[in-house]
Order: structure tokens, then C-alpha cells, then sequence
């Protein structure tokens, strides 16, 4: 996990902040130095681990992967979290294969964000398929964060679609509301989106000039409020011409 480059990270009403109409911003912040640790990339250990965790359908090792935060909302207590959300992470999570990631990045203090592409087997087929997840810094080590009131959604293209021209991405942010920070990748890339903010979300977007080439794309959209925070990806492709 490497630290955030200055410039691609914007500051956003994520939610309910007030904002009238809409305005467009693209203030730089700046992030603290990455933790020192043994390993060159804290955080894609981390996910493989969560990967591997899930795949093997133990509860017990989930759990103890995921942020005090996250098992407050997925268990409280381990029992629960094993008879319910437990099985819904090695059924999505646990079934990727073959993948690599695509996105390792600490954002803020105390978020990262890192990103897979690989295959997933949906209804007995395998499906190509990109999986974000936020980590949250508890002391020296990195924990899964899910389940947050952050939500992170795709506007365009859509998940998987097939287009024959795309010259923009764009991703909606909604949360309890305040300043943020939210950072957009495309292709594994740091993009410096533009900012529309309306009373009730906050719409990302990038463009592209010329549109982006034939092939398949990849999105990852990071967006933290406060001490909150969620990550999304997902894959399209662009038809030859």
C-alpha cells in the first residue's frame, strides 16, 4: 500500500452536506506518510489474506480480519456474524480466483483502499469481476471495513456494459453528511475527477479526451466521510470500432 500522490484526491460533501444546486471543486489535501512496516505492500497482504480467509469458509478467521467498527455491524459477536454474514463472504468474496490487484493505496491516516480483478464463479460460471474494499488502520495493523453508511455506487458506464464510445466515468457518493475525501482510479490509475454536489449526494466524474481506447476498463472509486468510509469497483469495455 503506497501513499496517495498529491492532486488526485478531492475534498466532497459526501451526502447530506448542504450544498444548493450544484458546484464543482478539485482541492488538494494531503495525507500522512505510509506505516512503517516488513512488508512492501501492507495491504494487498492483508486482502490476500481476507481472500483466503473467505474462500476457506472460516468464520473465526474472518472475523478477526475485519475492524472493531465492522464487527459491531456485521455480528456483534462472532456467534452471529458466523450464522449470517460470514456465509455471504465466502459465497462472494471466497469464490475469486486468478486475480491481481489492481489498486493498493493509504488515502487518509487512517483508510486505504485496495482493489482486485480476477474471476469469480457466479451461478457455477466463472465471471470476470472487480472487488474494492476499504481498510481501516487499528493500531499497526490494517482491518476490513465494510458495511459502512458511506455507499459508493456507479453511474456510467455500468457494471460489465459494453459501449462503443466512453469519453467519461462518473460514481455517486452519499453519507451522514459533512467534508470528505474521495479518490477515483481508472485503469489502476489516480484520475483528478471534477465535483457535483447537490443536498442529498456527491457525483464524481472524469473525462476523457480523446475517449478511452477498444478493451476492457477498470473503476475504483474510494470516498471516506470523517471516520467512515466505502469503496466500490467494477469493469466495462469499450467495442472496437
Amino acid at each position: 500500500m503506497r501513499r496517495i500522490s498529491l492532486l488526485a484526491v478531492v475534498v466532497l460533501a459526501a451526502g447530506c452536506g448542504g450544498g444548493h444546486g450544484t458546484q464543482q471543486t478539485t482541492a488538494p489535501v494531503t495525507t500522512a506518510s505510509p506505516v512503517t512496516t516488513t512488508s512492501s505492500d501492507p495491504g494487498r497482504d492483508a486482502v490476500d489474506i481476507f481472500v483466503a480467509a473467505a474462500r476457506s469458509g472460516s468464520a473465526q478467521a474472518l472475523w478477526g480480519l475485519l475492524s472493531g467498527e465492522t464487527q459491531q455491524r456485521l455480528g456483534p459477536t462472532l456467534e452471529q456474524f458466523r450464522g449470517g454474514a460470514a456465509r455471504g463472504l465466502a459465497a462472494g468474496v471466497g469464490t475469486f480466483t486468478a486475480f491481481r490487484v489492481i489498486v493498493s493505496e493509504r488515502v487518509t491516516p487512517e483508510f486505504g483502499v485496495v482493489a482486485i480483478d480476477g474471476f469469480r464463479l457466479v451461478r457455477g460460471s466463472r465471471r470476470r469481476a472487480v472487488y474494492a474494499v476499504v481498510l481501516r488502520l487499528e493500531g499497526s495493523r490494517w482491518k476490513v471495513e465494510l458495511g459502512g453508511p458511506v455507499k459508493v455506487r456507479p453511474i456510467g458506464p455500468d457494471p460489465n456494459a459494453r459501449e462503443q464510445v466512453v469519453a467519461q466515468v462518473a460514481a455517486a457518493v452519499e453519507g451522514p453528511g459533512g467534508a470528505g475525501t474521495a479518490v477515483m482510479y481508472v485503469d489502476g490509475q489516480t484520475e483528478n475527477p471534477h465535483v457535483a454536489r447537490t443536498a442529498t449526494k456527491s457525483t464524481l466524474y472524469a473525462n476523457f479526451e480523446p475517449a478511452l481506447d477498444p478493451g476492457r476498463h477498470t473503476v475504483v472509486l474510494f470516498a471516506a466521510d470523517g471516520r467512515e468510509a466505502s469503496a466500490t469497483g467494477w469493469a466495462f469495455t469499450v467495442e472496437k470500432k
